[in-house]
């Protein structure tokens, strides 16, 4: 291999190596004391030019070894000029709205729509049809906030029905989701919905019941993991809401609106953790305190935990 052939080859793996997509401005730096920049396309087109100048029989060795030199010289004074693959933070969009129930379906149809648009396939069909009972839930006035304000502040929601039928029954969603909204957003304050449209359904398919409840509570936080996975399919959003919270909460740690929201996130980011793995979903559950019941008639609602435990759905 002649001396000229070398050094093309070092020169193009050079040039290939530098070539990522540059910005659109043609950055120079000369004059204000910073290395002087080239575009690498540009590079890439001089190396380009020498490749073709070796292989044409006319260009003599003299002329070669003076345009390899002008193009070795140029790239020992010059920096490629690259753009890093750059990732933009994915921040869930809240701008401090209350939250309501037909907000929160209409959120999670344009989600939807939107996972469909990016992966080019339907969200997963389990969370799609709890979402559609939810949807037939509130068109039949049969899920609303809790009109009462007792439920305790850790149970987000509850699915109460009437343990002598199947069809019926009614889901209530703790009133404080309308405040928590305004820090997370409706898309994120909708897994309590989704979660408690997913006891209705098993309800009338007759999987649910008082002697089942592990079971029933593992489908529902599965069922809530993929509307997780479905909105926020990395995970950033829920990661860079709750860190920003947290930002905001340590200069108002008064703030009691904000510091339930975390509480919720970081309950979400345990639910996250599982990864819906059979496993995982069972001990998930049994850390929140959920048992089954064997002995005597099954109540006539879900009893609200007793604010001490753990955020519930």
């Amino acid at each position: 291999m002649s001396f000229a052939a070398a050094l093309l080859v070092l020169l193009l793996s050079a040039a290939r190596a530098a070539a990522q997509t540059p910005p659109s401005s043609d950055a120079s730096g000369e004059g204000d004391g910073r290395p002087a920049v080239v575009d690498p396309k540009t590079l890439q087109k001089s190396a380009d030019d020498l490749r073709d100048s070796v292989a044409d029989q006319h260009v003599s060795e003299y002329n070669l070894h003076a345009r390899a030199a002008a193009l070795f010289t140029n790239v020992q004074s010059q920096t490629p000029l690259v753009r890093p693959d750059w990732q933009p933070v994915d921040r869930e969009r809240v701008d401090g709205s209350i939250g309501t129930v037909d907000g929160m379906v209409e959120t999670a149809n344009q989600r939807f729509d939107s996972y469909r648009a990016k992966f080019h396939e339907p969200p997963p069909p389990e969370v799609l049809a709890s979402a559609a009972h939810a949807q037939s839930l509130r068109d039949q006035k049969r899920a609303a906030f809790d009109k009462t304000g007792k439920m305790p502040e850790n149970q987000m929601g509850v699915f109460r029905y009437n343990v002598e039928q199947l069809n019926g029954g009614i889901v209530e969603i703790n009133r404080r989701m309308a405040l928590l909204a305004t820090r997370i957003g409706e898309a994120f304050a909708y897994s309590t919905l989704v979660h408690e449209a997913t006891h209705a359904r098993d309800r009338e398919a007759g999987r649910l019941d008082p002697e089942h409840e592990i079971e029933g509570e593992m489908h529902a936080f599965f069922v809530q993991y993929l509307w997780l996975t479905t909105m926020d399919p990395t995970g950033m959003r829920l990661v860079v809401l709750h860190s920003t919270l947290q930002l905001w909460l340590q200069k108002h740690p008064d703030d009691s609106t904000t510091a339930l929201s975390i509480k919720y996130l970081e309950h979400l980011l345990a639910l996250w953790d599982t990864h819906g793995e059979t496993d995982k979903l069972r001990a998930f559950v049994e850390k929140l305190g959920y048992q089954e019941e064997h002995e005597g008639p099954p109540p006539p609602s879900r009893p609200a935990p007793a604010a001490a435990t753990p955020v519930r759905a």
